[in-house]
């Protein structure tokens, strides 16, 4: 279930390239814009998670869906993971990169995609 206090945070990845942070809705969504609503809508397209890239920023979208546990969500989270890292890759010219520079890459923004959904979390469930 998703917090309604949780505000969207944003992380740098190393060397400053790209920011990036979670939204669980449309309210979410909105807040991370100086305008009133966001250039585009929450997981349009129908897609169970997503990222948006604009500008310099990602912004990884997963629906709430009380019937999946951890490992599915997880998997989601490190798809859109391996999207940004993707994305970072090109930002940084690096063509071809080290397999354990693509590893711990992806590993660290994975993690950081784990925090930010726990963050959005009610602490309450039962």
């Amino acid at each position: 279930m998703i917090n309604n206090n949780y505000v969207p945070e944003w992380f740098t990845t190393p060397f400053e390239h790209m920011r990036y942070t979670l939204v669980r809705n449309q309210d979410q969504l909105d807040i991370l814009f100086d305008t009133v609503k966001a250039p585009f809508e929450f997981l349009e397209g129908g897609a169970d998670a997503r990222v948006n890239f604009n500008d310099d920023h990602a912004i990884v979208q997963i629906k709430d869906c009380d019937w999946w546990d951890v490992n599915q969500i997880h998997g989601l989270l490190l798809h859109e993971a391996v999207h940004i890292w993707q994305e970072l890759k090109l930002k940084m010219g690096e063509e071809n990169p080290s397999i354990e520079f693509e590893a711990y890459s992806i590993q660290a923004l994975a993690q950081d995609l784990f925090e930010l959904y726990e963050r959005s979390e009610c602490s309450d469930q039962k």
